[in-house]
């Protein structure tokens, strides 16, 4: 189901659609391995015109919401920094669907990180991801393989973020057959909000982050 759910509802925060980038809360239903990067308290929202995703991290603990229509998902996971590069996550998914999910991050260096998220399932969905941050870590340039085991697919994602100001972030998603998405986040010390503009759908997604700690 959560793969399912990352397809039709994208989140208009861009770095909880890449499984290398997500910290803190927006890796609640994303990757459960970015809970334990600098962690902290933090609160997010997202609205698309389908599904409403909510999620909280405190510490090394993350809490998570998923509603579309009256199917509801409740979440709850850890994430681990590990000595050196890598953190480990675990989240299990509860309610109209069950799924318990592994995530692993690689944080090479400030400009290298890799991704990876599976469920423990025999019929598996895996993310392997990477992003490379280019131009003094202006741009963020990111890639995810997506497999499907239940219906026995693969897909492609790919998009970038640029950050040409403090608090200013241009936002860039597609899938080779260019259904893309496009939009801005816009944020101050502790909070950010964003939008993303889906073209195969002519719809805006939104979002909030509230954050106990300085971005």
């Amino acid at each position: 189901m959560a793969i399912i759910i990352f397809l039709v509802s994208l989140s208009p925060f861009n770095e909880a659609n890449f499984v290398p980038l997500p910290i803190r809360s927006i890796s609640v239903l994303s990757n459960p391995a970015g809970i334990g990067i600098e962690t902290g308290a933090e609160l997010f929202f997202t609205y698309h015109p389908k599904i409403i995703n909510s999620g909280l991290t405190l510490g090394n603990l993350g809490l998570g919401i998923s509603r579309e229509g009256t199917n509801i998902i409740y979440e709850i996971g850890a994430g681990v920094k590990l000595p050196g590069a890598f953190s480990i996550g675990y989240a299990r998914q509860f309610g109209d669907t069950t799924e318990n999910t592994i995530g692993l991050i690689c944080v090479i260096n400030q400009y290298v990180r890799f991704g990876y998220k599976t469920n423990l399932a025999t019929k598996k969905f895996t993310h392997t991801g990477a992003g490379v941050r280019i131009g003094g870590g202006i741009i963020t340039i990111a890639g995810e393989l997506i497999y499907e085991g239940i219906e026995d697919f693969t897909d492609f994602i790919f998009g970038f973020i640029i950050n040409p100001s403090q608090g200013v972030k241009i936002n860039f998603i597609s899938d080779p057959k260019w259904n893309w998405h496009t939009g801005v986040e816009l944020g101050t010390s502790k909070l950010k909000l964003s939008a993303l503009y889906s073209y195969k759908t002519r719809k805006f997604s939104g979002g909030v982050i509230l954050s106990a700690q300085d971005f």
